[in-house]
């Protein structure tokens, strides 16, 4: 295994499959309701498909691991971190906010993320140790430190899954610090797709990203975690990993402690 393959692999393999989805975007989904609030259509099913099959044609040992799907030699020290279709009830009724989102692990740890957004030809991409890069141009956090000017991705509380842990004990709460950041930050959003709104923040574009769901999913955040980071920017844990749940907050460093001051308070 060369890490130049690797590299040249997931960046053809998010290509691929954000070509495929920008193709088939406005055409006839079968869609199925997997949980409460999740759902998944026929082309979640037919990228799936694909992908692993790209996987295995070119690194026939390593492992794979597919977002809500089944897992193919988990426990292999490389290992590729697929959800092919972060956002699929947006896809399902022709929203154009979706990701597909591939991270390489080595070791257990995350080398290689690649976060592509096909409705705006965003690839973001990033290699631990050499930066993050916007369709092959490399991306920084911003610089901003006030809160009151800043731009801030909030994912709002929601029930996504019936084994999701804590959901009515944690929505008054995240709701309060939700209208918290809407009184005290410059500007808030709030269009779902975690990986996507972390990207952003590695771009620039948003200063800060907080996950308020509860409904977030570790396999889903390892490429967009580490293009932040690799950006400059700083991930710090809402609440503790629990059952593959994930809840944190992404910042650009010069507002973490103002944004911990006011999410962790």
């Amino acid at each position: 295994m060369t890490s130049k393959l690797v590299r040249q692999s997931i960046l053809q393999f998010s290509s691929e499959a954000g070509e495929y989805l920008r193709s088939h975007f406005y055409t006839f989904k079968n869609v199925f309701h997997s949980d409460i609030g999740s759902v998944v259509t026929n082309i979640d099913i037919e990228l799936t498909d694909i992908l692993v099959r790209r996987v295995k044609e070119i690194f026939p040992d390593h492992g794979i691991i597919v977002h809500g799907g089944e897992s193919i030699n988990e426990s292999a020290d490389c290992r590729w971190i697929i959800d092919p279709l972060d956002g699929s009830s947006h896809f399902s009724r022709n929203i154009p906010i979706y990701t597909v989102n591939i991270a390489f692990q080595q070791a257990g740890q995350t080398i290689f993320g690649a976060v592509n957004h096909p409705q705006t030809h965003q690839l973001f991409f990033a290699e631990k140790g050499n930066g993050a890069y916007l369709n092959g141009i490399n991306i920084e956090v911003s610089d901003q430190a006030n809160l009151a000017k800043a731009f801030i991705f909030v994912e709002l509380p929601e029930r996504k899954f019936s084994y999701q842990p804590d959901v009515a004990q944690n929505f008054n709460q995240n709701m309060a610090v939700a209208n918290q950041l809407i009184q005290q930050a410059g500007q808030v959003e709030s269009f779902r797709i975690g990986a996507f709104g972390q990207c952003l923040v590695a771009a620039g574009s948003f200063d800060a990203y907080v996950d308020l769901s509860g409904s977030s999913q570790a396999l889903s955040q390892a490429a967009s975690t580490l293009i932040v980071q690799e950006a400059g920017g700083e991930v710090i844990d809402i609440k503790e990993p629990k059952d593959g749940f994930v809840q944190f907050m992404v910042t650009n460093r010069h507002l973490t402690q103002t944004l911990k001051d006011l999410v962790l308070s």
